[in-house]
Formats: structure tokens, sequence, C-alpha cells
């Protein structure tokens, strides 16, 4: 029969075990029910799909910017699929896979076996932690890589005086500045962390191997700046989208913007609805579990919390924005210092037990806490787990209307290109024509098609004419942008299409109706006001073109036949 003081670690085996395999299977299940590539996925996808390895190491174009081994894997394992949507969301989906074995193992070295169940259980039932597995985006690989090296971290620092543990942190620092670029503030934080203990400063292995290959790491994240991030960092369109969660304190909204990165650090990734007392109850729990793990060891509390301290003060230099989504890399250092608060709670509450009623009654606290927070969260991951593939389902639809449409010209709605382009792609993915063409028309910064391209005058007559991918079969026309500029927050540059945007479009379908033209979208808004399909439906009216067939995927994704 086991000790009682065992009864604690054996409960949390079990919640974090039982944990880790829904979140497997909840994963899964999204994974296969999760349908077409949405706009940010689309987008990066074409990236990947139309270049080579080298080719990956350029900007990117239509807006994406992402980590070269990322982009690396991404190609390795989809560039041979007709159908690629699977295949690209696997590196993703096993780094959200992974995440919560990842907190699981990472909050037992820190603080112990009950902060590792809570962990492995918030990770495992987080609605960001569930959609960001299952996205051709590296959000879900930022959090696994930072949870990595920070267990390689405390791999090493408990037994300096091992060479073998030092190059375990090294290759993993190498790799994780390859698959993640916030992991540079995770090695800052692992070499601040290191510095400040001294059984590592006395050791050898340390000194030899510890040292220069967290440099190398260092070097290798400096040459990729300055060869291959730098150039998007500097984008304009890029920097515009981002800059309202830039952590700029001379701002009029500066206190808004503070408030939004505790909340998107301490609230969001539990509850995805904003909520001031919840960020509040947050960050207190983040701030005490700090406390909690500093008391134990310092040099682990400077582990945790240095992620989030560097990547605020890169983002109070404007060289980084804190939005929920860049801001998840941090997310499992806060996770484990917020378990750790709860662990504080409970030892505040059983301190003047027995140890045998402590061991129990500590159990029950896991069971009973590990409960509540799954509960709690599935509230609201429910909604995604219901129907994963809702967000712009427009593979199935634009492929059918490729397919009916013969010799029918087609015009694209701005924000549908990267979709569409997946949808109807044949001849394969590199050294495409077709694929080269929209590019130039729609793919870069300032390309008259670029889905978010600010305008700050009207559309000229014929300012749209040139915009046509002629094929052997039929012409397309690529949407006119409707000038209006949308940031990761706040208000858009406009309330509405540039002035005569909608007519002048209105009259290039008019044009190419012989005497049908088929009119696609997706990403439009729908139901909002700044929905631009509508006025552009509108001005096609006024022009003498009729709706005469409709079909819809979901709420934002359309086929429109229009005839005179």
């Amino acid at each position: 029969m086991n000790r009682p003081a065992n009864t604690p670690t054996r409960a949390a085996a079990i919640v974090a075990w039982t944990a880790i395999v829904l979140g497997v299977a909840a994963r899964a299940w999204a994974l296969s029910q999760r349908g077409s590539l949405w706009l940010d996925e689309a987008s990066l996808a074409l990236n990947v799909l139309t270049r080579g390895f080298g080719d990956l190491l350029q900007p990117l174009d239509w807006g994406q910017a992402a980590p070269v081994g990322f982009l690396w894997l991404e190609r390795a394992l989809a560039f041979h699929a007709e159908v690629p949507d699977v295949w690209l969301r696997l590196v993703p989906w096993i780094a959200g896979a992974a995440l919560p074995w990842l907190l699981w193992q990472l909050g037992q070295r820190i603080v112990g076996s009950g902060a590792g169940a809570f962990g492995a259980v918030v990770a495992a039932g987080s609605l960001m932690a569930l959609r960001y597995s299952t996205e051709v985006k590296p959000y879900a690989s930022d959090a696994a890589v930072t949870a990595a090296l920070l267990l390689l971290a405390c791999d090493a620092s408990d037994t300096p005086q091992r060479p073998a543990r030092w190059w375990a942190l090294g290759a993993g620092a190498l790799c994780g500045v390859l698959l993640s670029l916030p992991s540079v503030f995770v090695i800052a934080s692992i070499a601040v962390s290191l510095a400040a203990d001294r059984d590592v400063r006395t050791a050898r292995a340390a000194r030899l191997i510890g040292l220069p290959a967290l440099a190398v790491a260092a070097v290798t994240f400096g040459v990729l700046w300055l060869t291959t991030y730098g150039a998007s960092a500097a984008n304009a369109s890029l920097r515009a989208y981002w800059a309202p969660v830039m952590l700029d304190l001379s701002a009029d909204d500066r206190v808004i913007r503070i408030v939004r990165v505790f909340m998107e650090l301490t609230w969001i990734p539990l509850q995805w609805t904003g909520s001031l007392v919840g960020t509040a109850a947050g960050v207190a729990l983040w701030g005490g579990g700090l406390r909690v793990v500093a008391r134990r060891r310092r040099e682990d509390a400077l582990l945790l919390a240095g992620p989030v301290v560097f990547a605020m003060a890169a983002s109070m230099l404007g060289a980084y924005p804190l939005s929920d989504r860049l801001a998840f890399f941090a997310v499992p250092t806060v996770w484990i210092a917020q378990a750790a608060g709860l662990v504080g709670i409970r030892n505040a509450l059983l301190k003047s037990r027995s140890v045998v009623a402590n061991a129990r009654t500590a159990a029950v606290f896991v069971v009973l806490v590990s409960a509540a927070l799954a509960m709690w969260q599935w509230t609201d991951s429910d909604r995604f787990l219901r129907d994963p593939g809702s967000l712009e389902p427009t593979r199935a639809l634009f492929a059918k209307i490729d397919e009916e449409a013969g010799i029918t010209p087609v015009y694209v709605f701005a924000r549908s290109a990267p979709a569409w382009l997946l949808a109807t792609q044949e001849g394969g993915w590199r050294g495409n024509a077709r694929l080269q063409r929209w590019t130039a028309l729609a793919g870069h910064a300032g390309a008259p098609g670029a889905e978010n391209a600010a305008r700050t005058r009207a559309v000229r007559a014929g300012e749209g004419d040139t915009l046509v991918v002629n094929t052997s079969s039929r012409s397309e026309l690529v949407g006119l942008a409707p000038g209006v500029e949308y940031h990761i927050t706040g208000a858009p540059s406009g309330a509405g299409p540039s002035p005569g945007w909608a007519e002048e479009e209105a009259r290039r379908l008019a044009a190419a109706a012989k005497p049908d033209v088929w009119l696609v979208a997706s990403h439009f808004f729908a139901g909002a006001p700044g929905n631009e399909l509508r006025p552009l439906v509108e001005a096609a009216g006024a022009a003498g073109l009729r709706v005469v067939e409709e079909r819809h995927a979901g709420n934002d994704v359309v086929a429109l036949r229009l005839a005179r």
C-alpha cells in the first residue's frame, strides 16, 4: 500500500493523463472536421506550396511572416498533396497535442505534481490551444517550443555538471530559433535564470558547452533577422496592422494597451471572452504563483517571468506586437505560474492539518479544482468543437464553381484570392504562370489587389481593368482592393469601401458578363456594417446585372451568378 504522502501525486497523475488523452482526442476530432483553410491559413499555405526551401528564406507574400523552420516543415509535409489542408495542419496539431504533456512535465519540475496536473488540464481544454492546434500558423508550435525549452533548462540546471544536458539545451535552443520567432525571448530568460544559479556558474560543462551553445542560437537568430525576418518586420502594411497591440506607453490609449496585454496573457487563454474582473483575478493568481515559485527557487521564477518581461520590452520598442495569438508563446509560463498560485492557495488552507490529512485533502483538491477548470473551459471550447469547420468553408463551393463555370468569367473578391487559388489549382504549385500572375496582382504589399491595402482617395476610372488573369479556359477578374485597411484590433481605416470602388468594380463585372459572370467571395464580414460585398452587389444591380443564382457555404462564403 502506498504511503498517504504519495496520494496527491497519484491523483495528479491520473488527472493529468486523463487531460492529455482527452486533449489529443479533441484535437484529432477538430483536425478531421476543420475543413477549408481560412484567409490567414490560405495566405501562408500559398507561400509554402509555391516556393522551394531556399525561397522560403525570402520575405513572404500575401501579408505573411513565419519562422523558416516552421515553413520548411510545412513544405516537407505538404508539397506533394493535391489537397494539402490536413498535411499543412499536421505540424501545429502535433505541437498542440504535445502541449498538455509538456506542461504536466514542466509543472512537476518547477512546482509539483498538482501544478503539473492543473497545467495539463488547462492546456488540454483552452479554446485558444484547441483552435491553434488545427491552424496553419505557428502559434501552437510557439507555445510548445517555449515549454520544451524551459524543460531542457530545468534539466540542465538540476545537473549542471552533466555535458549531455547542455548539449540537449543547445540543440533545443538552435531548433527553437528556427521554429519560433519569440523563442529568442525564452532563450534570453533561460540565460538570465542560469546565470543567477551559482551551481551553474561554477559548472565546467555550463561554461564549455552551455554558454557557447546559447550564443550560437542567439547568433543564428540574429542572422535570420538580418536576412529574413527584418524585412517582414519593416513591412509598412504589417506594421500598420499590428500597431494597435504594440505596448506603446506614449500612445493616448496606453492604459487600454496595458490592460489588453495582461488580459491576453492571464485571462483570454483561459476564457476567450474578455473580462476586466477575470483579468484582475488572472493577474493576481499569476503574481501570487510567481511569488510561490520564487520562495522555492528564485531561478525558476525568473525562468517563468522572463519571456513575458522580454516580450513586453520588445513591444515597448515597437519590435513585437502582443496580440492574443502572438502572446500565446508565453502562455505556458503564465499557466504554470497560475497553477503555482492555486497550489499556494491549497497550502495556505491545509497548513494546520496533519501530514496524512493534508495529503488526502490535497488529492481531493487536485481532482476537484481540475474538474472545475475543465467544466469551466468546456463552456468556451465546446463552441469550437461543435463545428470546427464553420470558419470560411470555401474549398467545396469554390471548386464546384470552378468546375461548372466553363468559359464563364469569374470575379474573385479581393479577400478571397488565397482560398480561391487553393481550391482551383491545377498543373503543380511551383513555376505555375497563373499563380505567379495572381501573386503579382494581389499577393505583394502595395499590389492593387492586396486585400488589406489602404486607399485615401477615390478609385479612378479604369483602375482595375488590368487586373485579369487569363487562362486557357476563361478569364479571372482579380478583385481590386476595397481600400479599407483592417488592424488586429480597433476601428478600420474607413467605414466602407473607397468612393467609386463599388461602381468601378460593377462596371468590370458588367463588361465581363457575356451574358454571365460569377462572383465568388469570402471573408467579407457578413452581417457587419463594414461588409464590402453588399455595396458591390447593389452597384452591379444598378449596372444592369441581376443575381440569377446564389450559393452559400456557411455565413461568410458566397458565389453569385450575375447576368444581364
